[in-house]
């Protein structure tokens, strides 16, 4: 009884430490907006990294706020269900005066105080494995919400790249307009100089001021293209404000280009499908508890109630053990079992369908990164042939053996050809960064298990030739094995037979 009794203050300040959690976060608007001002990177000097960048948002993005939340919430509903086979205890005390009247002719205000007080137990002693399914159900419930929690910050990871990549891009693209129109300048300069001198006509003067006024305007869209960057990767970090940030080192890794390994490593990473996994085994763990619920169960209560005026009090006690047991309910706990069978079939078929969609999402990144490296390829070659060809021009555009028109054209292609390595450089770290958040990579860390992946897989391909290769058997044939015979679903024969002993039970 001391044991007991010194646990009650414990459990007092237990409850005051939930109580004073639960004022701090009424009085604090932690997950509010931020400003720049209050994040880490404002009182820095220099460039920021893109990976920094990208830390940050991995914690404090509001989606990731919230996906922690409810892994919060998930593990709250754990712990309650854990605790289903504790005991409860409750008590209660109170004071009660009250009037003893009897005859309606001869009443008064005077009155009788009573103390009364009671303390009851109750305790589930069996359920027939009811709270262990609820158990492995929430336990499979709080891996949905943490994988869900991760793909929170896979996505923060990818929007803050892809924002950064957006912002490169946009600065560079600018650069190269600012650049072609101080080419566009000097062109019209030289222009009228030459028809100073009486060595070009008022019509090629009139053409450099518009190529130039042209210039000059693509240069304000893409200054404008580069705040439009900049204001989505405020959005991807969390903020209402356009901060100046100083971009700094922006590199990413190359990501494998076999889609066997980068599946074989989604298989395990991409926290999309460890989810959708996770709730599937919620769904199964669910099907167990609906079937431990045609059982009865076994349960425990003690009272204790004292009463009375005076001291001592007059007590009484009561134990009473208990089997409760649903003996009919025309058909509804069936009904219950078939539901909870058709919830994970659908679950299952979603982590089906999510794979599936993996792969071709996979597939189709590679392939445009392949493409993509390509066509950075050909925009380089290009490059430098519009150089050559500008130079060229110019030189004899300077001699007046080349037309305006001519190095008009030749001032186009080279700014063409520079915006288009541009594009293609950032397309292929576009595609780089869209197959890290569909296998799952977020950290510099996880790219050695990729290759690793990717090496694993040439072995065994490298194997699987190898084999291939033998010579069959002596009676002739290729050598290849014969498929196996199909078998019936393991998993849909599970289910069948949990949902005819469910109804054998109950019959």
């Amino acid at each position: 009884m001391k044991k007991a009794l010194l646990l009650i203050p414990i459990l007092l300040a237990a409850g005051c430490a939930t109580v004073r959690e639960a004022r701090r976060a009424q009085e604090t608007d932690a997950e509010r907006t931020l400003r720049w001002a209050e994040t880490p990177f404002a009182a820095r000097e220099g460039a920021v990294a893109m990976e920094e960048l990208a830390a940050w948002a991995r914690t404090n993005a509001p989606a990731v706020v919230q996906a922690r939340q409810d892994v919060v919430q998930a593990q709250i509903a754990l712990r309650s269900v854990k605790a289903a086979f504790i005991p409860v205890v409750d008590g209660s005390v109170a004071y009660t005066y009250a009037s003893q009247n009897v005859d309606p002719h001869d009443t008064e205000w005077d009155g009788e105080g009573t103390w009364t007080g009671g303390l009851s137990l109750n305790w589930l002693l069996y359920d027939f494995g009811r709270t262990r399914a609820s158990t492995r159900r929430a336990v499979a419930a709080l891996a949905a919400a943490d994988r869900a929690e991760r793909a929170a910050e896979n996505g923060a990871v990818y929007g803050v790249r892809a924002a950064c990549f957006a912002l490169r891009r946009a600065e560079e693209l600018h650069r190269v307009a600012v650049e072609t129109s101080e080419s566009y300048k000097l062109h019209r300069d030289q222009t009228k100089d030459r028809f100073d001198v009486g060595a070009a006509m008022s019509y090629e003067v009139s053409k450099a001021e518009v190529d130039y006024q042209n210039a000059l305007l693509s240069e304000i869209s893409a200054s404008n293209a580069v705040e439009t960057a900049r204001a989505s990767l405020a959005l991807a970090l969390g903020l209402a404000e356009n901060p100046r940030i100083e971009l700094g080192d922006c590199a990413f890794p190359e990501m494998a280009s076999d889609v066997d390994a980068l599946m074989a490593f989604a298989a395990t990473n991409a926290p999309a499908l460890a989810a959708l996994r996770a709730s599937a085994d919620a769904a199964k763990s669910y099907v167990d508890w609906t079937i431990c619920d045609l059982y009865p169960t076994l349960s425990f209560r003690l009272t204790f109630d004292a009463r009375g005026d005076s001291s001592p009090l007059l007590w009484n006690y009561a134990a009473a053990p208990a089997v409760a047991q649903t003996l009919f309910s025309a058909g509804a706990k069936n009904r219950q079992i078939e539901a909870a069978v058709a919830q994970l079939r659908q679950a299952r078929s979603k982590f089906a369908e999510a794979e599936q969609q993996l792969f071709n999402q996979v597939l189709t990144a590679t392939l445009s990164a392949d493409r993509a490296r390509k066509s950075l390829s050909v925009a380089e070659a290009a490059l430098a042939a519009a150089h050559e060809n500008f130079d060229v021009v110019s030189n004899r555009f300077e001699v007046g053996k080349a037309s305006a028109l001519e190095r008009t054209d030749a001032q186009v292609a080279l700014s063409s050809a520079e915006a288009a390595v541009v594009t293609a450089r950032y397309d292929l770290l576009d595609t780089q960064i869209l197959i890290a958040r569909l296998v799952g990579y977020a950290t510099g860390a996880e790219a050695a298990e990729v290759e690793s992946h990717a090496e694993t897989a040439e072995v065994e391909s490298h194997a699987e030739n190898a084999e291939s290769a033998e010579p069959g058997p002596a009676g002739g044939g290729s050598g290849e094995a014969e498929p196996p015979p199909v078998e019936p679903h393991a998993e849909a024969a599970e289910v069948e037979s949990h949902a005819e002993t469910a109804e054998a039970v109950e019959n």
